[in-house]
């Protein structure tokens, strides 16, 4: 018999068995009690929630710091100081470089000599900016500015940095992150840059 002599029989077929699934499942399904709530998958280390608070101690040894006289001669608003450097550190006994810093101000104020700042510091787990406004530039006083940003260990980086000048060429910074874990060196090797001498110069014209 071909396929025209069967719709009927897959028709009852078809109703006896939804009947008898409709059978099965009512009954069941009454006395089913759900299944408890599978536990939160615990956090990745990576993604965060375990981050914590760092304080990195360093001195700007400057090898550039240049005053730009833009516009009408002489000081006026627009002027910049541009300056860069090597970042170091004393941490284990002898001075060594342990990354560098690049940025600059552009003046805003005439009257308090201020200006908006900006600032990238390179160390070997990745970068810090940093931006904020500072007076007695190219000299600055003592000013706290804002973390706005990093990469590698320093990607979710928040906090500030606390800038001291103890000559026009060497500036005291202490950067103060959130939003990073604590430092750690793998395999006890120390940073990717080796240390290298520290020549110190006054910068500026």
């Amino acid at each position: 018999m071909g396929f025209a002599g069967r719709p009927f029989m897959f028709f009852a077929v078809a109703v006896l068995g939804c009947s008898a699934g409709i059978a099965l499942i009512g009954p069941a399904s009454a006395d089913v009690v759900p299944p408890e709530t599978a536990p939160a998958a615990a956090p990745r280390p990576d993604d965060g929630t375990s981050a914590k608070s760092r304080a990195i101690h360093v001195e700007a040894r400057l090898r550039v710091g240049e005053e730009l006289d833009l516009g009408a001669a002489g000081r006026s608003v627009g002027d910049q100081f541009v300056f860069s450097g090597d970042l170091t550190s004393a941490e284990g006994g002898g001075e060594s470089v342990i990354g560098r810093i690049g940025g600059f101000c552009v003046i805003t104020d005439l009257e308090r000599n201020a200006g908006q700042c900006a600032s990238t510091a390179v160390l070997p787990e990745g970068q810090i900016t940093v931006q904020g406004e500072q007076t007695g530039i190219p000299v600055p006083v003592p000013v706290v500015n804002a973390i706005t940003g990093g990469t590698g260990e320093f990607r979710r980086a928040h906090g500030q940095v606390t800038q001291r000048v103890l000559t026009p060429a060497t500036w005291q910074l202490t950067f103060e992150l959130s939003g990073v874990r604590p430092h750690r060196t793998e395999d006890g090797r120390g940073p990717a840059e080796a240390p290298t001498p520290v020549h110190p110069s006054s910068p500026g014209k």
